[in-house]
């Protein structure tokens, strides 16, 4: 199911308000339905770390990772849902 723009923008806008940002301009292909450059990343970073979305313009898919403090190791969170971590 693919993202509309207004659905787009919303997730946009809620991730900015909550300090994500684009990871950077390229758009990547995705793992779980195969479209390539469809995937838009978003990162923030702290002193305790920090967290990346990957988010799916073609399917609809969210996978989140996170990172402990000093950004080296990241380990995705399996229960991940954007719909309700932007609540």
């Amino acid at each position: 199911m693919a993202l509309t723009q207004n659905e787009l923008d919303t997730y946009e806008f809620k991730l900015r308000k909550r300090g994500f940002r684009r990871d950077d301009l390229f758009m990547h292909d995705c793992a779980d339905c195969s479209a390539q450059k469809q995937v838009l990343t978003y990162v923030i970073s702290g002193r305790q770390g920090g967290r990346d979305i990957k988010l799916c313009l073609e399917c609809g898919t969210s996978r989140s990772f996170r990172s402990g403090s000093g950004l080296q190791t990241r380990e995705e969170d399996p229960d991940f849902d954007l719909k309700t971590f932007l609540g």
